[in-house]
């Protein structure tokens, strides 16, 4: 397969530390892997950070993991010939944004789209989340249906938008969003199972409040999960229901990190590879 290195990836490159080996030579690391670009990853070793190329037909690891490799080394790239989690390997945070660290997430997932960043995690109680953030700004957090964690909300809400009385509505919050221009846009359920979305200006004044009867066609996030498991998909994360379709990121039957779309019938009716 041909491999596609956006600018972001090429700039991270050209980043690593250049404390490193002039020839090419047989090496063994130890490291965890930082960033994921395309088929090749990040790995933050003892001796630096070190663009990798995995084995060939080898599964990339999610950003986080920690992992043993050996192979030839030229500089600040390796070609890796073998490819093992390491034994005491435990997810690890450190690549998500400042806000979601500390949360106890696991498998830490991250694509790239020209300067944004999408983050997805697996939550304590099972549940998911997913983050976006643009050069480097945290702008977007969603979870499939839970609760968002408290310091997550404190560290994303002003405090005169926490403040504002009609908030309290909002029983289960599952989103907040925040626009290039400061307007933060804040969505959830109330207790009788209405969608609430509020909108709020610059200044934390509320700007609009739509509640709608949740009268979704699409499957179930149990339904949409066990139609792509029959279908060869695996690794299923985060999944997001629509009107009539549902996505979901996993990996699909050739290996692919994908981000796959059901209709309400549970037909794929679009798939898109992970580029970076």
């Amino acid at each position: 397969m041909k491999r596609i290195l956006t600018t972001t990836a090429v700039t991270a490159a050209l980043a690593l530390s250049t404390a490193m080996p002039l020839t090419a030579q047989d090496a063994q690391l130890s490291g965890t892997v930082t960033e994921i670009f395309g088929n090749q990853m990040i790995v933050d070793t003892a001796e630096g950070r070190i663009l990798v190329t995995p084995p060939e037909h080898a599964d990339i690891p999610a950003a986080g993991t920690r992992i043993d490799i050996s192979g030839t080394r030229d500089g600040s790239t390796l070609a890796a010939t073998a490819l093992t989690i390491a034994a005491a390997s435990a997810p690890a945070d450190t690549s998500l944004p400042a806000a979601l660290r500390g949360l106890g997430l696991t498998d830490i997932r991250n694509r790239s789209d020209d300067e944004d960043i999408y983050y997805f995690a697996r939550m304590p109680d099972g549940g998911w989340l997913r983050a976006e953030t643009e050069r480097g700004r945290l702008k977007e957090v969603q979870t499939d249906g839970a609760n968002l964690p408290e310091s997550v909300v404190m560290a994303l809400l002003p405090q005169m938008v926490r403040d504002a009385p009609r908030l309290v509505e909002i029983a289960r919050m599952t989103e907040i969003d925040i626009d290039d221009d400061g307007e933060i846009s804040v969505a959830g359920f109330a207790q009788d199972g209405m969608r609430i979305e509020m909108e709020f200006d610059q200044t934390g004044a509320l700007r609009d409040v739509e509640r709608e009867r949740d009268d979704r066609r699409s499957l179930s996030v149990e339904d949409a999960r066990a139609k792509l498991e029959a279908l060869g998909y695996t690794q299923i994360g985060f999944m997001d229901r629509g009107g009539r379709h549902i996505k979901a990121v996993a990996v699909n039957p050739y290996g692919d990190q994908v981000e796959v779309r059901l209709d309400d019938t549970g037909r794929v009716d679009r798939e898109r590879m992970w580029m970076r």
